[in-house]
C-alpha cells in the first residue's frame, strides 16, 4: 500500500512542474522582444518622419502654395546715388515688372537687366511684403578716360556710356588692349609721387612698344621710355625740387630716358637751333 500511494503522488507532482516551467519560458520570450522597442527614442524618429513628410508635401504642392499666397508687385523702390544714370530711364526699365507675381518674379532676370545699363555697376534686389520690390544700385564711377573713347572705373574695368559725357578732373589714359589696369595702377603711383611737388598727372600713355609718357597738369610733357621707370621719375623729381619747379612755366618738355640725368626743352627756344634743350 505504501508503494501505490507513493507513485501517483510522484507522477502528479512531476506533471505540474513541467507545465509551470513551460509557462515561464514562454512568458520571458514575449517580454524580451518588446524590450528592444522600449529602448528606441521615439521623439527624434517622429521629428525626422514629420520633416520628411513636410518636405515631400512642399515639393509636390509648392507651385499651388505659391500661387495661393502670391500677390502682384505694386511698387518698385530704387535706392542709391545716381549722378550719370538718368533715373527716368532706369525707372522705365523696371516698371514693366509691375503687376508680375511677388514670389514668382525672377530676381536674377531683373538684376541682369539693370546691370546691363552702361552707367550701372551692380544691383541688389529684395522683396518687401506685401508687394514692394526694392533695388539698390551702385553707379559706375569714372576715374579716368581710356583711349579717348571709353572710361575706367575704380577697379580698372572698361565701360562705355551710350553718349559722350564731359567729366571734369579725370586724367586721359591710353594704352594697348588688355593693359587698362596696368596703366591705371601706374597712374595712381605717379599721382601720389607728383603730389609731393604739388603737381598732377593730366595724361599718361603706354605705347605699343612699351614706352611710357606723361603730361603734367601744368602742360609739361615727360618722356620716360621703358624700365627702370621709377628711377627715371625720381631723377625728374629731384631736379624739380631743386629749382626746376621755379621755371616750370618755361618748360615745354623733359626727356628722362637718359641714364644719368634729364634733358629739358624750353618753350622760347626754336626747334631749328642746336641749343633748344639743356641737360640737368
Amino acid at each position: 500500500m505504501g508503494r501505490r500511494g507513493h507513485e501517483p503522488k510522484s507522477v502528479k507532482g512531476l506533471g505540474a512542474t513541467l507545465r509551470q516551467e513551460k509557462k515561464k519560458r514562454s512568458f520571458k520570450i514575449g517580454f524580451s522582444g518588446l524590450g528592444g522597442l522600449k529602448s528606441i527614442k521615439w521623439l527624434p524618429v517622429a521629428a525626422v518622419t514629420t520633416a520628411c513628410f513636410m518636405t515631400v508635401m512642399l515639393t509636390v504642392y509648392w507651385d499651388s502654395v505659391v500661387y495661393s499666397v502670391d500677390r502682384e508687385v505694386s511698387k518698385i523702390e530704387i535706392r542709391g546715388q545716381l549722378k550719370f544714370q538718368r533715373p527716368e530711364v532706369l525707372q522705365r526699365t523696371l516698371n514693366k515688372h509691375l503687376g508680375e507675381g511677388f514670389f514668382s518674379l525672377d530676381l536674377n532676370v531683373v538684376k541682369k537687366e539693370v546691370e546691363a545699363m552702361p552707367w550701372i555697376y551692380s544691383a541688389s534686389l529684395r522683396r518687401r511684403w506685401p508687394g514692394t520690390l526694392m533695388i539698390t544700385v551702385k553707379e559706375q564711377y569714372p576715374v579716368a578716360s581710356w583711349n579717348r573713347e571709353f572710361y575706367l572705373n575704380e577697379y580698372g574695368e572698361i565701360f562705355r556710356p551710350p553718349e559722350p559725357v564731359e567729366i571734369e578732373s579725370v586724367p586721359d589714359l591710353s594704352g594697348p588692349s588688355g593693359r587698362a589696369k596696368d596703366v591705371l595702377m601706374r597712374y595712381v603711383s605717379y599721382r601720389d609721387q607728383l603730389a609731393e611737388v604739388d603737381e598732377g598727372v593730366a595724361v599718361l600713355s603706354l605705347e605699343k612698344r612699351g614706352a611710357w609718357r606723361l603730361t603734367l597738369k601744368n602742360g609739361i610733357d615727360i618722356k620716360l621710355g621703358r624700365a627702370p621707370l621709377d628711377e627715371k621719375l625720381n631723377r625728374f623729381l629731384r631736379a624739380y625740387k631743386h629749382g626746376l619747379n621755379s621755371r616750370a612755366g618755361e618748360i615745354l618738355s623733359i626727356d628722362a630716358r637718359y641714364t644719368n640725368g634729364i634733358a629739358v626743352r624750353w618753350k622760347d627756344v626754336p626747334d631749328t637751333d642746336g641749343d633748344q634743350s639743356g641737360s640737368i
